[in-house]
């Protein structure tokens, strides 16, 4: 019996760093699942899911074998996440504490990849079924100019932006990996990062979400950019070490400034077209709070108010987590941005460089969202275990020819798809929908209409739209062709876009079985 439990404990400690990894492996799983599919801080099962990774981050703590330094320091930044959730009952600084502390023995390309093929599936489920109106999500009937009167939709989120935001999340994980594989070869970086382009100016017909767009277009460039790059330049150095001040002056001190400075007319335009009312709302909170040493729980007197918080990301560390949060998490940005520049992690800072500016509309980078990822690559380098991993795959193997060929087979069978959906389906004259209010909650005015299943069913036979149809004391509002027209002009376009990633993927995987068995043979 005691050579039997030496035995075991022997093949522990022999397997302990595989062990360590495969539980953060499943931590990461556990916790970019639950976000990807859209549960949220309150619901039963993100609770379940919140605990049981904050479980499997103290087991992985216990399996892997830390020295006493490292110990103190892992305590020392639990301790403030700890201070900071009592003081503010906010849990978002544990959350990317456990992703960064974990990280010991973990390599980044098994995490990534654990990112990929969990937030992917979960993430191309939820479009599918929100596209082709399996699910019914929130939607939010809006007056854009040059648009007129249309619809964002979540696509079964919480809110449209959340949609985007785990699509860029996605497509930040994706193009991440692409750019290690290809190690620079310009023009099949290029394809790929026009397809994640395309796919978010796909996503974007949904959400309408403009931040959403702008940090995906500004994350592709500047991964592009950084890709190509054999080592950074002087320029890319001063703009990797001027990215994080520069949005932290934009978020903290720039919405009171610019107020204080500038004519009305010209701040609210500015406030209103490039920072969607941001800057307004962070004065509000400026007015209602002092900043402390470990936060605050916001004060938000304004009964109009109550829905909205801090969504620009370093307003929201510096106000609301307070400023010894700020100044560690400022300290760890910087140090990380000159190892990195050091390193020649280039792609590393092309992430960074995406959450900042996303991080000026949107408060993911330091809250439970679990999509700033670079905590992943600061936790690495913090344990010395980062270095530039060599890997072979598929991706590598397909040449621009190839890769050009594939996806343009894959357009051709989308289009041919779309047009074939037009003519297999009668275009709507109406669409209806059981909501009518905007979404700050303003009503459109709207009469509400009852229908019965079979007129329902009827009018659905004639090709009109219905979202969020329960049965007929359900209250409907039916809106005019133009948005019937948008909405079957989106399915259409899901139709397209789903067919051609079907038949470039199964093009993929033909592609890698003659890979196999020509190494096979050899």
């Amino acid at each position: 019996m005691n050579m039997e439990r030496t035995g075991l404990s022997g093949r522990f400690i022999d397997n302990r760093q595989q062990i360590g990894e495969g539980i953060y492996l499943l931590y990461f799983a556990i916790m970019i699942g639950a976000r990807a599919a859209g549960l949220y801080e309150g619901m039963t099962v993100y609770n379940i899911s919140l605990l049981l990774g904050l479980f499997l981050f103290a087991l992985k703590m216990v399996v892997t074998k830390y020295s006493l330094k490292e110990y103190a320091w892992c305590a020392a930044f639990l301790l403030l996440s700890g201070i900071v959730y009592i003081k503010t009952g906010e849990k978002g600084l544990l959350v990317c504490f456990t992703m960064m502390l974990g990280m010991k023995g973990v390599s980044v390309m098994k995490v990534i990849k654990t990112g990929i093929i969990v937030a992917g599936v979960i993430v191309l489920i939820r479009v599918f079924t929100g596209a082709f109106g399996f699910v019914n999500g929130i939607y939010y009937p809006q007056e854009r100019e040059g648009v007129g009167l249309m619809f964002r939709e979540s696509l079964g989120y919480a809110h449209p932006n959340t949609l985007h935001m785990n699509v860029l999340m996605l497509t930040m994980l994706c193009m991440y990996f692409v750019s290690k594989a290809l190690k620079g070869d310009k023009i099949r970086l290029l394809i790929y990062s026009v397809l994640a382009l395309l796919f978010n100016l796909y996503i974007f017909q949904f959400s309408g979400s403009r931040t959403g767009l702008l940090g995906s277009i500004a994350f592709l460039i500047v991964n592009y950019w950084f890709s190509v790059l054999d080592k950074p330049r002087l320029f890319e150095k001063i703009v990797c070490y001027a990215s994080y001040p520069i949005v932290c002056f934009i978020a903290i001190v720039l919405p009171e400034l610019s107020y204080r400075v500038l004519p009305y007319e010209i701040f609210d335009k500015i406030d209103k077209t490039f920072f969607t009312t941001r800057f307004s709302i962070a004065r509000y909170f400026w007015e209602n709070n002092t900043v402390s040493l470990f936060g605050i729980r916001l004060n938000n007197p304004h009964h109009l108010m109550k829905t909205y918080g801090l969504d620009m990301a370093h307003l929201y560390l510096f106000l609301q987590l307070g400023i010894v949060a700020f100044l560690v998490i400022s300290a760890l940005t910087m140090w990380f941005i000159h190892n990195s520049l050091k390193a020649g992690h280039m792609q590393e800072l092309a992430v960074l460089m995406g959450m900042l500016f996303i991080g000026i509309w949107e408060p993911l980078l330091y809250n439970l969202g679990f999509k700033n990822f670079v905590y992943v690559f600061m936790g690495s380098m913090m344990f010395n275990s980062f270095q530039l991993e060599l890997f072979s795959t598929k991706i590598s193997s397909l040449t621009a020819k190839k890769l050009g060929r594939i996806v343009s087979v894959g357009a051709i069978a989308g289009i041919c798809g779309m047009m074939l959906f037009y003519l297999c389906t009668n275009e709507p004259s109406a669409l209806y929908g059981n909501r009518e209010a905007d979404e700050t909650g303003k009503s459109l005015g709207m009469e509400a209409v009852y229908l019965t299943e079979e007129e329902v069913a009827d009018l659905q036979s004639n090709g009109d739209i219905f979202i969020g149809y329960v049965d007929d004391k359900t209250p409907m509002y039916q809106y005019d062709s133009h948005i019937a027209g948008m909405e079957y002009e989106r399915r259409g376009l899901s139709v397209a876009v789903y067919l051609a990633m079907f038949i470039i993927m199964v093009q993929c995987l033909f592609e890698k079985r003659k890979i196999s068995n020509r190494n096979g043979e050899k």
